[in-house]
């Protein structure tokens, strides 16, 4: 396989569902490109293809015309390897699974993970979630944001080099929702890892993101891609600054844009 600075790339993408008079077009010949080790965020208005770009990328559907690849390779071969994590919507917890035997999940029926290695690095990570002291509660046991945390923890614990996440925080309330997304950028920001990020969120776009995409439903395509310049590592107080509040409005008004 060749060395790319690529790390995900869409190309001439489109996507249809239904049948007949029923066919609904959701994305329209999209072209992009994701860098290693970038943290890029999709928004745009429901319906406007985001979460189906995703789930392009996690292979959980084909495209209709166009290609998908991850590091130079189709996203089959990614997903043999276990180059990708997904964190959906809802955290997907096993009820009868403690927290940490949730997040080694994946790593018992990943072969290619050395056992030794698993249960120190799931530890490790649900610590520095803030869920140390909860490893042998059971999901009914923890509060949604709580929930979410495993989810995250879980995503991480394989070490893919590729995160995809559906609006992992959407069914949270806004303060338990900062906190969530702050502390994603901590460990991601030690992780060096590939992130396409799905959300609403004009603040969660502009804390989290080296890149935001807006999509818009009328073109089915992207409408704008717009820079995050603002220096990393980044903690809570940035959301307060000049600059955030800046780039702030401007996605803001862009999405108003796609809007009409």
């Amino acid at each position: 396989m060749t060395p790319t600075d690529d790390a995900i790339v869409f190309r001439g993408l489109h996507k249809t569902f239904g049948r007949g008079n029923e066919r609904v077009k959701v994305l329209d010949g999209v072209d992009l490109s994701v860098q290693r080790g970038q943290f890029v965020t999709v928004i745009g208005p429901s319906g406007c293809g985001k979460t189906t770009l995703l789930r392009l990328a996690a292979g959980l559907v084909e495209p209709d015309a166009g290609s998908v690849s991850l590091f130079g390779a189709s996203v089959a071969d990614a997903t043999a390897e276990k180059r990708i994590g997904f964190v959906p919507q809802a955290p997907a917890l096993l009820p009868w699974r403690t927290v940490l035997d949730n997040v080694l999940l994946p790593l018992q029926v990943n072969r290619k993970v050395p056992s030794s290695k698993a249960a120190p690095d799931a530890v490790e990570l649900l610590t520095a979630l803030g869920l140390g002291d909860a490893l042998q509660r059971r999901p009914r046991e923890l509060s949604g944001g709580m929930q979410q945390r495993v989810a995250i923890a879980r995503a991480f614990v394989f070490d893919p080099p590729v995160l995809l996440m559906d609006e992992p925080f959407a069914a949270v309330d806004e303060l338990t929702r900062e906190s969530l997304r702050h502390s994603l950028l901590t460990i991601w920001q030690a992780s060096g890892k590939t992130v396409l990020f799905v959300t609403h969120s004009v603040t969660e776009a502009v804390a989290l993101s080296d890149v935001v995409v807006v999509m818009s439903a009328n073109t089915h395509g992207i409408q704008r891609v717009i820079p995050i310049d603002l220096p990393r590592p980044r903690d809570d107080l940035v959301e307060t600054t000049p600059e955030f509040l800046a780039l702030e409005r401007e996605l803001r008004l862009e999405l108003r844009k796609g809007s009409k």
